[in-house]
């Protein structure tokens, strides 16, 4: 196993410890700065960054940011809101005035997005990494038309039209997603979609048309680092929740077989097979194909896998693999799984291509009506630059903005990147090197890899950096127009004493000219913390 492969699995391995180590739901005390008004109900428009990648095709673009390009370097802090006694882990999500966010330790939270105060919290009963997607439960039926009629002569029609309750749905460490009632935060359903003792949520559930699409992740990589451990039985999938009840409509594995004994390892254990191929991303819904894309990761037994380290294709409607394209291991010693959701954009041309990063530090750009055929594949880094994309890029009209974390190089190295392709061709534009970090913790773990998703606005791109750097660049040539420390003490709005840290996995998210970031995912390198801070112009 590649060592930034390996050290991403003992992360994940610290990271489950830490959210089962968590205090059990209820035992966490409220918060102190609660609401003075209660919240209304949670209706959906356009102001909003919803789920990972703001849309279905999960761009990471917001087009309306309520911000200009020439206000950014006046950017300052709003507010800061400390989590209590835990890591951060899930983006923040803003629909309807709200910020929805959840913690490593399984608290979700819903807080006025201009103040910070909270409206309510709940307590799942695993940790919580993914973001929270925000959707109408399935519309109730209508009455008969005979009553229907008798309450138009009545007078009581208005009572017919009758509008389905939001719910915000995320997933869990244990592999069981949830929704809840997004103006209370009651739980409406919990599903449990895979219950392998290893499975987890890590990419947000993608709601559409009344399903709720969820991908599955494992732990198990982490375990088999134990030669004690008989490696492995998990497999990967996806599948369809009926968004009203979370009754699982279709499941379809990435790994086709049930495993088997198959071999013992040099200490004498059992070891299984096949078995892998987990799904780390939130899924990309192509509404005109009618099909789901996912990326894959690699095979976590010696029994090659045709849907490992792979974009594939499925049918929304009953969860058929329509195609899969493979991305071989394009380097000797390169990690060749995927991390981050695709990227579904349309060309100038009106032709669309999917954009896939990968964790080599390979980038392409896929052809969606030719099962996938790679149109362009370019190595975004290379040399003392080499490294990985991570958790995702951003993409505009015009260019894919990739963040390289030289943390997921092989040999591992500190540096990182941000460099814009042509969307058509995968010309590179232009590449801004990180600048050599200061860390205010120290040298210890202080690196300036871009692990951290990127999010872009018209004119601007933001990456966050594991030195606890949040950056804004210009879209035009890459010149950075702002730079905050988030690694540091803040004075938070719900009074929790709360720290900065490390910027990785989850990235900006923009509304109403506010740019919302988690501070603090320092579990495998660099700095934790605890802290979701607001930025705006002069911080108003």
């Amino acid at each position: 196993m590649p060592a930034p492969v390996l050290a991403r699995s003992f992360a994940l391995a610290a990271l489950l410890a830490a959210a089962a180590a968590a205090a059990a739901p209820g035992d966490a005390p409220p918060e102190s700065n609660r609401c003075a008004a209660a919240a209304g109900p949670v209706a959906l428009g356009n102001a909003q960054w919803n789920g990972w990648g703001r849309g279905l095709d999960n761009t990471r673009y917001q087009p309306e940011p309520a911000i200009r390009a020439a206000d950014v370097p006046q950017l300052a802090l709003k507010w800061a809101f400390g989590y209590q006694g835990s890591a951060v882990a899930g983006q923040p999500t803003i629909v309807d005035g709200r910020v929805f966010v959840a913690s490593a330790a399984g608290r979700i939270y819903s807080l006025d997005a201009k103040t910070g105060c909270t409206y309510w919290t709940y307590d799942a009963q695993a940790g919580v990494h993914t973001a929270i997607s925000i959707a109408e439960l399935a519309p109730p039926k209508k009455p008969p038309k005979s009553k229907r009629i008798m309450k138009r002569k009545l007078g009581l029609a208005h009572l017919d039209v009758q509008k389905a309750p939001s719910a915000a749905f995320f997933g869990d460490d244990r592999g069981a997603v949830y929704a809840l009632d997004a103006e209370k935060g009651t739980l409406l359903w919990k599903t449990l979609v895979e219950g392998h003792p290893t499975a987890r949520i890590q990419g947000a559930p993608a709601p559409y048309q009344n399903r709720l699409y969820v991908a599955v992740a494992s732990s198990e990589s982490s375990a088999a680092a134990n030669s004690n451990y008989p490696c492995c039985t998990f497999r990967g999938s996806v599948a369809a929740l009926d968004i009203a009840n979370g009754q699982v409509l279709w499941k379809t594995y990435t790994v086709n077989e049930d495993p088997r004994p198959y071999r013992k390892s040099a200490a004498g254990i059992q070891e299984f097979g096949p078995a892998g191929v987990p799904i780390q991303a939130s899924p990309t819904i192509d509404t005109g194909r009618g099909l789901l894309y996912v990326t894959t990761g690699k095979s976590y037994t010696g029994i090659e896998q045709p849907l490992a380290n792979a974009v594939a294709a499925f049918g929304l409607e009953d969860g058929k693999l329509r195609w899969a394209k493979p991305l071989a291991r394009p380097e000797a010693g390169a990690a060749a799984e995927f991390e981050s959701s695709p990227i579904l954009r349309t060309l100038a041309s009106g032709k669309q291509v999917i954009l896939a990063g990968q964790l080599s530090g390979f980038v392409y750009g896929l052809d969606p009506d030719r099962a996938g055929e790679i149109l362009w594949q370019v190595k975004v880094a290379d040399g003392k630059n080499a490294g990985g994309v991570e958790w995702g890029a951003a993409a505009d009209h015009h260019s894919l903005y990739v963040a390289i974390s030289g943390l997921a190089a092989e040999p591992q190295e500190m540096s990182g990147s941000l460099t814009a392709l042509d969307m058509k061709t995968g010309a590179k534009r232009w590449q801004t090197l990180a600048p050599t970090p200061m860390c205010s913790w120290g040298e210890q773990g202080c690196a300036h890899a871009q692990a951290q998703a990127v999010t872009v606005i018209p004119g601007v791109a933001f990456s966050g950096s594991m030195d606890g750097h949040l950056r804004a660049y210009s879209t035009i040539d890459g010149k950075i127009l702002w730079d905050y420390e988030t690694a540091k003490d803040f004075v938070t709005v719900n009074r929790v004493k709360a720290s900065g840290g490390s910027l990785d996995q989850g990235g900006a998210t923009i509304v109403n000219g506010v740019i919302y970031v988690n501070s603090g995912y320092g579990l495998r390198i660099g700095q934790p913390g605890n802290v979701l801070l607001a930025f705006s112009v002069a911080g108003k």
